[in-house]
């Protein structure tokens, strides 16, 4: 206890950014101890993110004194820290102790710059930490959802074509790429968010289309072994096929871009090699539903405004990409609770094509 009263003594003596930099390497020994989480907490949020509490519970620290040049110091010493060889378990442990699943604001928007700067600065050590992070506490989680949106903010909004950086981040870092595919096929192209159906930036869609083509192995299982300290349960990887499937089949009703195409073959592909994986993610029928939920959405429309479904040509359209993957996902045996989905399929207007994909497998 006295070691540890007299370690934050000496840090109290340094100037910002030392103090977090020396902090760092403190934590290196500290982490690797269970019973001393709460003097890691408190050195993280004291010496690190300035933190401070109103009553002086070091328990309930939370209110920055951080300002932006004091941000800009911080993300610097931590993409130093991170670029230095070491071993990937210790620094994907102080990653989920920098930045747990529970961020206040200011922890939230420094992890978006940090992995940003990571991003255009190609650091890949940092990016391998941000993918376990992302899996660790969920791709659809809210902070992972507000690092893609960062990404795509400040990486494609303003771009009309992919910026490099964007394009090589599958070479510099696949881990972090494939779960950035899951969080940003969540945003969009999704009528859960905000009851319509909006479309990603066409430079986003190129690039989301590049990977894929590229490297169909990225919508698979990880490409690496999850590295993760002693102790902790590796949280199942969520491939990014359902989110992006779900683009492709919808997109008829909101673009009539080529590269939905290109991507939809991309995926198809993808879908035909999940036969010969034996590591291969499943498709979840559940994810596959929000699918048929939009399209029964798109139809009632249709009905309402006096169209038939079956004269409507994106709704055609729609159901001859989704009736394709079905099929070649059915044939690649990569579909969870297929019975549910087939059943559900039925109860859309009727397809020609997928009228063939139900009737052949029913008799399976």
């Amino acid at each position: 206890m006295a070691a540890a009263v007299d370690g934050k003594l000496s840090l109290r003596k340094l100037d910002y950014p030392m103090c977090a930099v020396e902090a760092l390497s403190r934590l290196e020994s500290l982490i690797a101890s269970r019973n001393k989480q709460n003097l890691v907490m408190q050195i993280i949020s004291e010496f690190i993110f300035l933190e401070r509490s109103k009553d002086g519970d070091v328990r309930k620290m939370g209110i920055s004194q951080m300002n932006i040049y004091q941000e800009f110091q911080l993300i610097l010493a931590l993409i130093e820290y991170f670029s230095r060889p070491g071993r990937d378990a210790t620094r994907n442990a102080i990653f989920l102790s920098l930045f747990g699943s529970h961020l206040t604001p200011q922890r939230s928007r420094l992890l978006s710059r940090l992995i940003s700067t990571a991003v255009s600065g190609s650091v890949a050590p940092l990016l391998s930490s941000a993918g376990t992070w992302m899996q660790q506490v969920g791709c659809k989680s809210q902070p992972s959802l507000e690092v893609a949106q960062s990404i795509v903010s400040d990486f494609i909004s303003f771009s009309r074509k992919t910026p490099d950086q964007l394009k090589q981040l599958p070479m510099v870092g696949s881990h972090f790429a494939a779960n950035f595919m899951v969080a940003v096929a969540d945003l969009y192209l999704n009528d859960k968010r905000g009851g319509v159906l909006t479309p990603p930036p066409d430079a986003l869609l190129d690039a989301i289309t590049e990977w894929t083509t590229e490297n169909p192995l990225l919508c698979q299982a990880p490409q690496q072994p999850l590295v993760l300290p002693a102790g902790a349960i590796a949280m199942p990887f969520a491939t990014p096929l359902a989110g992006l499937l779900r683009w492709v089949v919808l997109a008829p009703l909101v673009s009539n871009r080529p590269a939905y195409s290109n991507l939809h073959l991309s995926l198809l592909h993808t879908l035909m090699q999940l036969d010969k994986s034996a590591e291969a993610t499943p498709l979840h029928a559940q994810d596959l539903l929000q699918i048929v939920t939009s399209l029964q959405k798109y139809c009632t429309r249709l009905k309402d405004s006096k169209v038939a479904p079956e004269e409507d040509t994106a709704y055609q359209k729609c159901m001859e990409r989704f009736a394709q993957a079905v099929q070649i996902a059915l044939a690649s045996k990569c579909i969870t609770n297929q019975i549910q989905l087939l059943c559900v399929l039925e109860n859309l207007p009727q397809h020609a094509l997928m009228k063939i994909v139900l009737e052949t497998h029913k008799k399976l």
